[in-house]
């Protein structure tokens, strides 16, 4: 095995997560629960990240031994918020993490999330372009669609898609998202401004559908997964590409598939 594999092979991720693709040259993709974050807290609140190991916030990474006594490093190059599962990058390289963070920057990054939606919207598919707002809080950075002063905002883009219903007539609808744009809850605020609130959003969405469901179906989560990614990237003067796939969570099709009651 390469370095990469044997750092692949030895991280100590959390239960639920787990690797999903790999590189030769460095690139790692980590499958994430939802519920778990990229890195833990910077101010120090206790939470549920996805590798267990101490991480460096200045050099964005994690570092660990393997049970040969060797120093392992991951690096990320991009995240997830806590309560969306799929697909992270990292790498066991920092030339590798560099390379991959370029290709998210430079757009050369394509990126498919699904999510489970509250269907208010009659169009099936389509693109969506919008001026977002981000308001600055303690710790992190919320969006919203809010009119601001010229030059306060930043626009939002994604392509949308209706997959499916749900047949237990909850009034859910099943949503292929593409991003091409990268902001802060971009996805989450762009659905609820549609009419397509994302189930489970306790930020954004319909609060008393997610009561409802919750209730239903005994499941609390946020429907919203990032099922692929590609990059185009270039490692040490060599184009490469990369992609990685994490299957619908169980709780989707759960959400999705008539109840048997």
């Amino acid at each position: 095995m390469n370095d990469a594999e044997n750092t692949a092979k030895s991280i100590p991720l959390a239960p639920g997560c787990e690797i999903a693709a790999l590189d030769p040259r460095g690139i790692i993709a980590i499958s994430k629960r939802a519920g778990y974050s990229s890195h833990p807290n910077p101010d120090g609140k206790r939470g549920h990240p996805m590798v267990l190991a101490p991480y460096n916030f200045d050099g964005e990474y994690f570092s660990w031994e393997d049970e040969s006594g060797h120093k392992r490093r991951l690096w990320l190059a991009n995240r997830l918020d806590s309560p969306t599962s799929g697909i992270v990058i990292a790498a066991s390289d920092p030339d590798a993490a560099a390379a991959a963070r370029e290709a998210f920057r430079s757009r050369r990054a394509e990126k498919i999330y699904r999510a489970i939606c509250v269907c208010r919207a009659p169009a099936r598919s389509g693109f969506w372009r919008d001026t977002l707002f981000e308001r600055k809080f303690t710790g992190f950075v919320r969006n919203s669609a809010l009119r601001v002063p010229a030059g306060a905002a930043k626009k939002a883009e994604a392509k949308f898609s209706v997959e499916g219903f749900d047949k237990n007539n909850y009034g859910l609808c099943l949503v292929k998202l593409e991003p091409l744009t990268g902001l802060t809850h971009q996805l989450r605020v762009q659905c609820a401004k549609h009419a397509m609130p994302i189930l489970g959003d306790a930020t954004y969405g319909d609060f008393r559908a997610n009561r409802r469901l919750r209730a239903a179906s005994g499941i609390g989560r946020l429907f919203l997964h990032c099922s692929q990614t590609v990059l185009h990237l270039e490692i040490a003067g060599n184009a490469a590409d990369f992609s990685a796939s994490a299957p619908l969570p169980e709780s989707f099709n759960i959400m999705m598939e008539r109840r048997k009651d």
